[in-house]
């Protein structure tokens, strides 16, 4: 029996359609974001606008990014548990694009965000001199472009294919989508790498982590999971997608979930205890600037909400399994990426002899609220133009049966 006559008995179930409320909501989102990004920039604060961007921005991306990575992920490890909401990744990676010029527009900001952009900055300094040929204006703007370049064009491969076979039914189209994949998350491992260490870590041009990709990946991985597991929650409480979407499902995404909490803590413990024995000037500086200034309430805050509170309520299984509980984590966990970026990104805006304070983030939070309503926008219009439920998939049937 065929692919296509395996299927001929599953109904289609309705296309997700996102409220006219949750749209309405995100735009208003947008338009504050925008104020704020304007109101500061004529203010004489004009780092935290810059500021409020790039945090905005990163999280933004990595969110779009995190589309095609998971679903290449997915199939790669042959999780078949998770066919049935793969419309939901796929629908993330459609804010690559808009995400990816806006990116770009950081160019705008350079020399508010970075020290080594300042060519008499760099002359001075012995440092900054010898890594002029990585930081510097041009290879910024090349190795991010071409960054994002190969990130849309993977995410097109994989949606287009994913597609075709709704088609057609053609099992060779999830072959290709395993290739195309490994291809991906080899290339993904190295440019995600360079992206963060140009938009993140050279904010603090003398200061360096041998751990920091992987931090910012764990960070990509738990909120991509938070988004994916508040969609999910949401189609269930309103009994969408019933027959393909369950408590089973919601338990696989918030087992992910979990262990990416639970991993983020070790990485970022990690880093810390490395920088703490190693007792590096070069490397402690980091945390010496967040431990002065006003920063450290911030990050005393941070392990307890990203970590130590999602951790142990999402420890039951009944937790992973009801759709508010893993919602409320979820919603948590986006809002402590905030909170994190914020804690990477404002001390770090202090250069020379300027030294950055503390401060209750209204602005940069108001600008995160704004690139956060965008993507819900993108995703929104994403998610219901095509079909909710990859029905021709050689493994739908198994994910709809799936039981944990």
């Amino acid at each position: 029996m065929s692919n296509q006559e395996t299927h001929e008995t599953l109904q289609a179930p309705e296309a997700i359609k996102i409220s006219a409320m949750v749209k309405v909501i995100s735009a208003i989102m947008v338009l504050i974001g925008v104020a704020a990004f304007v109101y500061s920039l004529r203010s004489e604060h004009q780092n935290y606008a810059w500021g409020g961007y790039l945090i905005g921005i990163f999280y933004m991306l990595s969110l779009a990014v995190f589309g095609p990575l998971w679903v290449s992920i997915l199939y790669m490890s042959r999780g078949i548990w998770s066919v049935t909401m793969r419309r939901i990744p796929e629908a993330m990676g459609a804010a690559l694009i808009p995400a990816g010029v806006l990116t770009l527009a950081v160019v705008v900001g350079l020399h508010s965000l970075y020290h080594w952009s300042h060519a008499d900055v760099v002359a001075k300094d012995e440092l900054l001199l010898h890594k002029a040929p990585f930081l510097n204006p041009t290879l910024f703007m090349i190795l991010i472009s071409l960054s994002l370049i190969i990130w849309i064009v993977f995410n097109h491969i994989l949606r287009r294919n994913s597609l075709k076979q709704d088609e057609d039914g053609k099992a060779s189209y999830s072959i290709n989508n395993i290739t195309f994949s490994a291809i991906f998350i080899l290339l993904f491992s190295l440019t995600y790498s360079v992206v963060s260490f140009y938009l993140l870590m050279s904010l603090d041009a003398h200061w360096f982590s041998t751990m920091f990709a992987v931090l910012t990946f764990t960070d990509m991985v738990q909120t991509g999971l938070a988004f994916v597991s508040i969609v999910a929650a949401v189609l269930v409480m309103q009994g969408k997608l019933k027959g393909y979407l369950n408590e089973n499902h919601l338990h696989g995404v918030g087992k992910m979930l979990f262990a990416a909490t639970g991993f983020w803590a070790y990485i970022y413990f990690s880093q810390f205890l490395l920088i703490w024995y190693g007792n590096l000037p070069e490397e402690t500086a980091y945390f010496i600037k967040r431990w002065e200034n006003g920063w450290l309430v911030y990050l005393a805050i941070l392990p307890f909400v990203k970590f130590l509170v999602p951790f142990v309520i999402l420890v039951p299984r009944e937790n992973k399994r009801k759709p508010l509980r893993l919602l409320s984590m979820a919603v948590l966990i986006i809002f402590a990426q905030f909170l994190e970026l914020y804690v990477m990104v404002a001390p770090a805006l202090g250069h020379g002899s300027e030294v950055a304070h503390g401060h209750l983030p209204v602005i940069e939070f108001l600008m995160f609220l704004g690139f956060t309503g965008l993507f819900v926008l993108l995703f929104a219009v994403a998610v219901g133009r095509k079909k909710s439920v990859p029905l021709n998939d050689p493994y739908i049937r198994e994910s709809i049966h799936h039981h944990t």
